[in-house]
C-alpha cells in the first residue's frame, strides 16, 4: 500500500535516540510503500516502510525487559494517495 508522508516532525529526544543507532526518519511529501503493520499494545498502530529499512533498537517492555526490534512510524504521520487518513480496513490487507 502506498501512503505520503504527511508530518515528519519528531521530538527532539527522539530524533537523538534515533540518531545513536542510525535510524532513518520519513521524509514530509514523500512517497512510501507500506511493508508491514504492527499493532502496539498501547493501542498505536505503526508501520514498517519498503523505502527505510532500519537497524533494531532496544526498548525496555515492562514485563520482557529489555527488547530489541525495528521501529515503527505512527500510521497517523502518513495519508493515502487521495490525501485522505489511512482507514484500518485498507491496511488489513498489508500483512496478508
Amino acid at each position: 500500500m502506498e501512503v505520503i508522508c504527511i508530518n515528519d516532525k519528531f521530538p527532539a529526544p527522539v530524533l537523538a535516540f534515533y540518531a545513536e543507532f542510525g535510524v532513518q526518519t520519513p521524509k514530509q511529501d514523500q512517497l512510501y510503500t507500506i511493508r508491514m503493520v504492527k499493532r502496539h499494545t498501547h493501542g498505536e498502530t505503526g508501520v514498517l516502510l519498503n523505502e527505510i529499512q532500519n537497524p533494531e533498537v532496544p526498548v525496555k517492555h515492562p514485563v520482557l525487559g529489555e527488547v530489541w526490534f525495528e521501529p515503527t512510524f505512527n500510521i497517523n504521520r502518513f495519508a493515502t494517495l487521495m490525501g485522505q487518513p489511512v482507514k484500518e480496513e485498507a491496511l488489513e490487507e498489508v500483512n496478508t
